[in-house]
């Protein structure tokens, strides 16, 4: 073993075998998987391109591979799948899916410790605090807003954050006001 040769754990293959080459290129239908593409390709043609680049330790999988055209296997380079459709201006559903949680996590900040215990309790979710240790003693921390928010902001949603709706008054007519409402 040289100075310079070490094992990352990770195989040694930068690309998929032929047979999962072949079942990503019949999910993809021939075609470029780039949602800003779609670009119909011959088998032969297509790049195996990955979701997380195997520079940036993505593996040589099924999972992390996408049926790709030349020009989108290039312009995508080591930029990992979020990363690429990104710079396309195109939203992926986990982008949406973040992006949601980042607004619902904004949402719960604004609540008061005390509501956000509420919802805690309605929706069944515990929230624990830490042990702090010192040199001769130990005591417990209750969670923090944070920590209530961090948790809630997965299981909330926008509409159980609205207050419930109000009745509305019946309008009572001058009239019959002082009068009972059962037939005589």
């Amino acid at each position: 073993m040289g100075l310079f040769d070490f094992d990352d754990g990770r195989d040694a293959r930068r690309t998929i075998g032929i047979r999962d080459k072949q079942i990503l290129y019949r999910n993809a239908k021939g075609r470029c998987q780039n949602p800003g593409c779609k670009k119909k390709i011959d088998f032969d043609e297509m790049q195996v391109g990955h979701k997380t680049a195997w520079s940036r330790r993505g593996s040589s999988t099924l999972a992390n591979s996408v049926c790709l055209c030349y020009r989108c296997n290039k312009l995508q380079g080591t930029d990992s799948w979020a990363v690429f459709m990104k710079k396309q201006g195109i939203e992926t559903v986990e982008s949406k899916a973040k992006a949601a949680k980042s607004e619902m996590k904004q949402r719960l900040s604004t609540l008061t410790l005390q509501q956000l215990k509420q919802l805690a309790t309605k929706h069944k979710v515990r929230v624990s605090g830490y042990v702090e240790e010192g040199f001769f003693s130990s005591r417990r921390i209750g969670p923090s807003k944070a920590d209530y928010v961090n948790e809630l902001s997965g299981v909330v949603t926008a509409a159980s954050l609205r207050p419930p709706a109000k009745r509305a008054a019946t309008p009572t007519n001058k009239k019959t006001a002082g009068r009972s409402r059962r037939p005589k």
